[in-house]
Protein backbone atom coordinates (compact mmCIF):
# COMPACT_ATOMS: atom_id res chain seq x y z
CA UNK A 1 0.00 0.00 0.00
CA UNK A 2 0.91 3.65 -0.82
CA UNK A 3 -0.07 6.76 0.92
CA UNK A 4 -0.25 9.83 -1.22
CA UNK A 5 -0.70 13.47 0.14
CA UNK A 6 -3.26 16.08 -2.85
CA UNK A 7 -3.51 19.20 -2.66
CA UNK A 8 -6.96 20.35 -3.46
CA UNK A 9 -8.02 23.53 -4.86
CA UNK A 10 -11.69 24.67 -5.34
CA UNK A 11 -13.09 23.01 -1.85
CA UNK A 12 -15.28 25.46 -0.09
CA UNK A 13 -17.74 23.67 2.20
CA UNK A 14 -18.67 20.40 3.99
CA UNK A 15 -20.18 19.18 0.98
CA UNK A 16 -17.12 19.79 -1.45
CA UNK A 17 -15.17 17.07 0.89
CA UNK A 18 -17.88 14.59 0.55
CA UNK A 19 -17.66 14.59 -3.36
CA UNK A 20 -13.96 14.62 -2.98
CA UNK A 21 -14.02 11.59 -0.91
CA UNK A 22 -16.71 9.71 -2.94
CA UNK A 23 -14.67 10.28 -6.10
CA UNK A 24 -11.50 8.75 -4.58
CA UNK A 25 -13.38 6.16 -3.29
CA UNK A 26 -14.28 4.82 -6.22
CA UNK A 27 -11.23 4.40 -7.62
CA UNK A 28 -9.98 0.95 -8.01
CA UNK A 29 -7.25 0.10 -5.05
CA UNK A 30 -8.04 3.52 -2.99
CA UNK A 31 -8.78 2.01 0.76
CA UNK A 32 -8.22 4.99 2.74
CA UNK A 33 -9.61 8.44 2.29
CA UNK A 34 -9.49 11.79 4.82
CA UNK A 35 -9.75 14.97 3.56
CA UNK A 36 -9.25 18.52 4.97
CA UNK A 37 -11.08 21.66 3.78
CA UNK A 38 -9.43 23.60 6.45
CA UNK A 39 -6.13 22.35 4.41
CA UNK A 40 -7.13 21.15 1.39
CA UNK A 41 -5.97 18.06 1.33
CA UNK A 42 -6.75 15.00 0.46
CA UNK A 43 -4.55 11.91 2.02
CA UNK A 44 -5.08 9.15 0.07
CA UNK A 45 -4.03 5.04 0.90
CA UNK A 46 -3.82 2.67 -2.22
CA UNK A 47 -2.77 0.35 -3.86
CA UNK A 48 -0.02 1.21 -6.56
CA UNK A 49 -0.71 -2.40 -8.49
CA UNK A 50 -3.92 -1.24 -9.36
CA UNK A 51 -3.46 2.34 -9.79
CA UNK A 52 -1.66 5.55 -9.84
CA UNK A 53 -1.83 9.33 -8.71
CA UNK A 54 -2.85 10.20 -12.27
CA UNK A 55 -5.93 8.15 -11.56
CA UNK A 56 -6.54 9.81 -7.92
CA UNK A 57 -6.07 13.55 -9.68
CA UNK A 58 -8.37 12.36 -12.65
CA UNK A 59 -11.13 10.98 -10.22
CA UNK A 60 -10.32 14.61 -8.31
CA UNK A 61 -10.76 16.56 -11.84
CA UNK A 62 -13.72 14.57 -13.07
CA UNK A 63 -15.79 15.57 -9.33
CA UNK A 64 -15.09 19.18 -10.21
CA UNK A 65 -12.15 20.15 -8.17
CA UNK A 66 -8.31 20.72 -8.85
CA UNK A 67 -5.74 18.28 -7.38
CA UNK A 68 -1.47 18.27 -7.84
CA UNK A 69 0.87 17.41 -5.10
Amino acid sequence: METITLNISGMTCDGCVSKVVQALEAVDGVSLVQVSLEQGKAFVTYDGRTTNPEDLFAAVDDAGFDAGY
